[in-house]
């Protein structure tokens, strides 16, 4: 009798420890082309809170990590840490290391369908480096002489003097923290309505 009763539960300890459908989520996520695969869920294990998700003003990592997926920069880092286009398509730097042209991809939109454009960037690079933004990244965009707007697709900056980070700033300076919005910003910011031209 014990030993049927023995053999029973190591019946049961075994079936327990079966994998349930282990090859399934395998199978879920390996395709037989090379498209990937869009919607569903991604976790990522961080080591704080977000306390923020607008870019210019993330001072802690993981607000950090969580921004950097939800918003764009003018350029990117791919996977080898070469420094590659992401809002721009292109980008000139001069000879001497002080004027860097960004010439801007056409077609993208923000999250309400109006269109990204050099405007953005100029408001982008215009808020970080305003006194009343509470941000650690400011004194990196102050060494900016000049930023110009050369069309609806082409922004230019201007060093005084050669500064080896420059290009990477353009991961922070495209990216607007809400929608088209300019307004929207200022709206959020200081709960006024801005006018017309999106003037406070």
């Amino acid at each position: 009798m014990k030993k049927g009763f023995y053999i029973l539960l190591l019946f049961m300890i075994l079936s327990g420890c079966k994998s349930k459908s282990s090859g399934t989520l395998l199978t879920d996520l390996k395709s037989d082309s090379d498209e990937p695969a869009y919607g569903d869920t991604l976790i990522e294990g961080t080591i704080g809170e977000p306390s923020i998700l607008i870019p210019m003003l993330a001072g802690d990592s993981a607000s950090h990590n969580i921004a950097g997926l939800v918003y764009n920069g003018l350029v990117k880092y791919d996977t080898d840490l070469s420094v590659i286009g992401d809002l721009a398509e292109s980008w000139e730097i001069s000879k001497d290391g002080l004027v860097i042209t960004f010439h801007l991809r056409k077609g993208v939109k923000w999250a309400d369908g109006v269109e990204f454009t050099a405007d953005d960037v100029m408001f982008g690079y215009k808020t970080i480096i305003d006194e009343k933004t509470p941000t650690a990244y400011s004194e990196d965009f102050r060494q900016v002489k000049k930023a110009e707007v050369l069309d609806r697709y082409t922004f230019r900056v201007t060093y005084g003097k050669p500064f080896a980070r420059h290009l990477l700033h353009g991961q922070s300076c495209g990216a607007s923290p809400a929608s088209s919005g300019r307004e929207r910003y200022y709206e959020k910011r200081t709960r006024k309505k801005p006018d017309r031209d999106g003037a406070v």
